[in-house]
């Protein structure tokens, strides 16, 4: 009796895991039919517009050349990238001129003469500016407005062959 009653348990255990193996398996045939239809749509879609695909993949080939020889030629972001990096605390990058060659001229908002220190401190460190691709910088001017925000418009001279 108790020999039956385990036989009878195991068989239907072995049936309810059967049964639950073939749903999964169903499902997954369904999921995989329907992944099969979407890839051979979008396969069709892209041969369809072949030739807009590949005046796509040229345009982005010579964007993307563009850019490098642009990032090769002019060193700006890592100007940028390195001139916030000695900005202290409370000091916040207001305007950033290019124009004159050799120079990066600066303008910052101050919110308190601490930052203001911090800043002048962190500039006259020799070791801070070393670390950079600029030679030199100095203070051009230093005001207050009406807010109480310090402003303060710096020069910061590029190294010669800075980049190269």
């Amino acid at each position: 009796m108790v020999l039956l009653t385990t036989f009878i348990a195991f068989t239907l255990y072995f049936l309810g895991v059967s049964i639950f193996v073939v749903i999964k398996l169903s499902l997954i045939k369904a999921n995989q039919v329907k992944v099969d239809r979407e890839a051979e749509s979008v396969s069709k879609e892209m041969t369809d517009n072949n030739e807009l695909l590949k005046r796509f993949v040229l345009s982005k080939f010579i964007l993307g050349k563009i850019e490098s020889l642009n990032v090769a030629k002019f060193h700006y972001k890592d100007y940028l990238d390195q001139l916030v990096g000695l900005l202290p605390e409370g000091v916040v990058l207001k305007d950033v001129d290019f124009s004159n060659k050799g120079w990066v001229s600066v303008a910052t908002s101050i919110s308190s003469m601490h930052s203001l220190r911090l800043l002048e401190t962190k500039l006259a460190s020799s070791e801070k500016l070393i670390a950079t691709t600029f030679s030199s910088v100095f203070f051009e001017g230093i005001s207050r407005d009406k807010s109480g925000l310090y402003n303060a418009k710096l020069q910061f001279e590029i190294t010669k062959n800075a980049g190269k």
